[in-house]
């Protein structure tokens, strides 16, 4: 009995405090992925909302342009146009989110 648990020991457990750290980390890779969601999602709201103060009605081209421009300036230069486009129907609440 001793025998099986020494081996019990010395193989389940580390083995078991490696899982545990394992999905830990993938907890918290998670949790990163979605601050940095978050702050694109702000970050895109906030562009937007510019790009229409400053080009007014209209001109979606050169306001597609604008945002983009500085999506690149802020070190995100591989968002997808139609996140961008998203937000602006959100924006002028052509869509309504799921939920409301």
């Amino acid at each position: 009995m001793e025998i099986i648990g020494g081996w019990l020991q010395d193989v389940l457990l580390p083995g078991f405090s490696t899982l545990l750290i394992a999905a830990g980390l993938a907890l918290v890779r998670h949790y990163v992925q979605q601050l940095k969601d978050d702050r694109l999602r702000q970050l895109l709201l906030e562009l937007v909302q510019s790009a229409e103060q400053i080009y007014g009605p209209g001109n979606g081209e050169a306001k597609r342009l604008y945002v983009t421009e500085r999506l690149k300036q802020k070190g995100y230069a591989n968002v997808d146009r139609d996140a961008v486009e998203a937000m602006v129907y959100g924006l002028d609440g052509r869509a309504q989110p799921a939920g409301n």
